[in-house]
């Protein structure tokens, strides 16, 4: 991985996201089509994408690969919960759980599979989805409960319908059985979806961060939120891993993933169950804003 490389991508990606935020705020892209687009991309695209990552040759590098993904990514939810309820003191209570919330759930999943996908390839998007997965656990059990109370068989149902988790074991599935052959046709198709997912996924946030208001940009809360979650995490997460016998690509893309910018899930739970919704939107702006600089940056050290 190259910093030209990053950059590039950011750049093309920056058009991407600058379209959804004019097409937002010019109406074209209204409140019930920005929904749609996020319904469409959750529900088809990032699926498609995923199913077509795991098209690799099986091999015992490949899963011992996925096997260090998943636990280290396991560990790493862990330790975000546990920084996340001391690194926030005096916080209000309405932003702390929109800080809380950030510092755990990143938008690796909209932002981070076309990011890591289109600099580290194939094999990047598999390793992604796969450490995924503790995440979207977290997000819709404790993540969720620092808004609202939540039941044990709500998040399991939420889990075990949830599109992109179906979609990583019917590719893990596939991958296991040799990955058969698809008529051409369903090749394409897949194919033709998962190429969608770079486009729409910056597409739909452009037009999620049309929708923030003022933004105090001397509010030393949302800067210190910001400095953790684009610097602090990622360099943590880099040194923690440099010690340990990791796979190089492992390792980065795992880096890439802590250094994402808050999911913009911070702002829709806020606003649903009356967080501070506002600076909610601001701490989801501000840091996808930055990360167009901050993770270039990131990949000097990789």
């Amino acid at each position: 991985m190259t910093f030209v490389t990053m950059t590039t991508l950011q750049a093309q990606l920056f058009i991407f996201m600058l379209a959804g935020f004019i097409l937002r705020r010019a109406g074209v892209i209204t409140a019930e089509g920005k929904k749609s687009l996020s319904d469409l991309l959750i529900d088809f695209i990032l699926p498609a994408n995923i199913i077509c990552s795991f098209q690799l040759d099986l091999s015992a590098e490949l899963l011992t690969s996925c096997a260090a993904m998943l636990i280290i990514s396991i560990v790493c939810q862990f330790v975000y919960l546990l920084v996340s309820r001391v690194i926030y003191p005096g916080a209000p209570r309405e932003r702390l759980a929109c800080l809380r919330y950030g510092t755990v759930c990143s938008n690796a999943g909209f932002l981070g599979l076309p990011i890591i996908g289109g600099v580290v390839g194939t094999m990047g998007t598999l390793l992604t989805s796969v450490a995924l997965i503790p995440q979207r656990i977290v997000m819709w059990s404790a993540g969720l409960s620092l808004f609202t109370k939540t039941d044990g068989k709500s998040v399991i149902r939420k889990l075990a319908t949830h599109p992109c988790i179906v979609a990583v074991f019917i590719g893990f599935a596939l991958m296991l059985g040799g990955n058969p052959t698809f008529p051409d046709f369903i090749q394409k198709a897949l194919s033709g979806a998962s190429g969608c997912t770079t486009c729409l996924s910056m597409l739909v946030i452009g037009s999620i961060l049309a929708e923030a208001k003022h933004i105090n940009w001397k509010d030393k809360l949302m800067w210190w939120y910001v400095a953790v979650r684009l610097v602090i995490i990622p360099l943590i997460v880099f040194a923690a891993l440099a010690l340990l016998p990791v796979d190089p690509l492992v390792r980065t893309v795992m880096v890439l993933m802590s250094a994402m910018p808050a999911g913009s899930t911070t702002a829709i739970l806020a606003a649903r169950y009356d967080g501070d919704a506002p600076f909610a939107s601001c701490l989801v702006f501000v840091t996808t804003l930055l990360s167009m600089v901050t993770l270039p940056l990131l990949c000097l050290f990789l």
